[in-house]
């Protein structure tokens, strides 16, 4: 199993169908993650395989194949303030 963080970005369109749709430094295949949709554009964690898909028009491409994603919160700092 493999662990990957980044921004998530949809809409990548390829030649073709031969595009997950997702990508996050790599592509990124989604179909398992029921709510992909929704962490589009969020920072996020990701779990699944990396696996070399062999396309017809693209021919062998690094595609990683989620099995769970989620968003990560980012933390926010506190200024504290010091009292004289």
């Amino acid at each position: 199993m493999a662990y990957l963080e980044g921004q998530l970005r949809g809409g990548e369109i390829g030649a073709g169908s031969e595009h997950t749709g997702y990508v996050l430094e790599v592509e990124v295949d989604m179909s398992a993650v029921q709510n992909a949709r929704e962490i589009v554009g969020e920072q996020v964690a990701v779990t699944g395989e990396v696996e070399i898909v062999d396309y017809p028009e693209r021919g062998k491409v690094l595609i990683f194949r989620a099995t769970s994603a989620a968003a990560i919160e980012e933390e926010v700092e506190e200024e504290i303030e010091e009292v004289e």
